[in-house]
């Protein structure tokens, strides 16, 4: 992030402090209709419109070594696999053989020796790392016209961003980085870090829910009074709206001292940030990323992702992402992270099935934001554009009015 960014966002910081209620320029936003958590039809579109998002599936120190693989199973049965060539390339393939569609890796991690080569587990065709066929038992029994370039494992779109592996089903994508917008140029702390600790579950209901729920700090006082509530302080959240689909939230550190963070800005300002701040970014349409910490002993963050399974279920799962610590075991103190952040996802999510269920009963009418949730808003509204506003039944539409910061904006307040 460029010094000039920084000193945006501490200014950002200091507006949200003195504010006496919304900006002039905030709109009153309808209600998100309830519907939208609960329809099975537009949980369909939302399915489809998915396919088309770049997703981070892990980290380039998940496949150390040539061979070494990891299959995804996030798009209601789309298994994928992602493996180091041996050019040392990443690449994505669909677990399916091209002759009848069997599994090649059936296992969910693991290392492949350039002579073992993948095998369908039904008819035993074989394949490179690369996804180029091998090897056809009975050949003699096929056409000669089989075409071993036609009947290659069918590729995924696979692309590396600071050490972090995405996908993206649509072949016809736009790049990661120009999906990512802003995000691939500010989020410099990403780079180096590894999965000290990960952990999951299941939720009892829909995937905006779960994800809606952690994109805004309203909630802390009353859901995390000790744990989040002891650390950040909710009324400096400055946040932003981003192209795409995206935002960035930046919660001050409790008891927060403007005048001491701008003298420690002087030094250095993005370590100024970063050591009294959480910053958070939503990587649209479904991971988190609350990170924070100092140079000297590295940032952090957690990658949280919440992937749809039906409309009233979620996975929800998170790894904390560290300093690259080296050879050994992971050092205790990240260890200890994964615990402590296991508990706060809990307290997050504890009330989330009963909000399903009010949704579900018709206890509610949809769900009202206020300035500070935003965010939500715009996660909706995003939603709309990804799947296309003229696909989205008119009663679940969401209306396009908040203002979406552009890229080169320094206003303070302004989005």
């Amino acid at each position: 992030m460029k010094d000039d960014a920084v000193y945006r966002l501490l200014d950002e910081v200091d507006y949200e402090f003195a504010r006496h209620g919304p900006p002039e320029w905030y709109p009153d936003v309808p209600r998100i209709p309830a519907a939208r958590y609960t329809d099975q039809d537009f949980f369909d579109l939302e399915q489809q419109a998915f396919r088309k998002c770049w997703v981070t599936v892990g980290t380039v120190h998940e496949l150390p070594e040539v061979g070494s693989y990891k299959v995804v199973d996030r798009w209601n049965g789309a298994a994928v696999f992602v493996v180091r060539g041996e050019d040392q390339q990443i690449r994505a393939f669909w677990n399916a053989c091209a002759h009848r569609g069997g599994p090649v890796v059936e296992s969910r991690h693991g290392a492949c020796g350039v002579a073992e080569r993948f095998r369908c587990a039904i008819h035993s065709w074989t394949y490179s790392l690369d996804g180029e066929l091998a090897g056809v038992p009975g050949r003699r029994d096929f056409h000669e016209n089989l075409d071993r370039c036609a009947s290659a494992l069918r590729s995924v779109r696979c692309e590396v961003w600071r050490g972090f592996i995405f996908v993206n089903l649509d072949l016809q994508a736009p790049s990661l980085v120009d999906w990512l917008g802003p995000i691939a140029e500010e989020a410099t702390w990403f780079d180096g870090l590894r999965v000290a600790g990960t952990d999951s579950f299941v939720l009892n209901c829909n995937w905006k829910l779960a994800i809606e729920a952690n994109i805004e700090v309203y909630h802390v006082t009353t859901v995390h009074p000790d744990t989040v509530a002891q650390t950040l302080d909710y009324r400096g959240s400055a946040e932003e709206l981003y192209q795409g689909g995206h935002s960035r939230m930046i919660v001050p550190s409790k008891g927060y001292d403007s005048e001491q963070v701008r003298k420690e800005a002087k030094q250095d300002p993005l370590d100024a940030l970063m050591g009294n701040t959480n910053v958070s970014y939503l990587m649209f349409p479904n991971h988190l990323t609350p990170g924070g910490g100092r140079r000297d002993r590295g940032y952090s963050l957690t990658l949280q992702s919440f992937w749809p399974i039906s409309p009233n279920q979620t996975l929800s799962e998170w790894s904390i992402m560290a300093p690259d610590w080296g050879d050994g075991p992971v050092p205790e103190h990240f260890a200890k992270s994964v615990k402590g952040f296991s508990q706060i996802m809990h307290e997050d999510t504890e009330y989330l099935e009963t909000v399903q269920k009010a949704i579900e009963s018709g206890a509610t009418d949809g769900m009202l934001t206020s300035y500070h949730e935003r965010r939500v808003y715009h996660h909706e509204a995003s939603i709309d554009r990804l799947i296309g506003i003229e696909n989205v039944p008119e009663h679940l539409r969401i209306p396009q009015i908040l203002p979406i910061a552009d890229a080169n904006e320094n206003a303070v307040g302004s989005t």
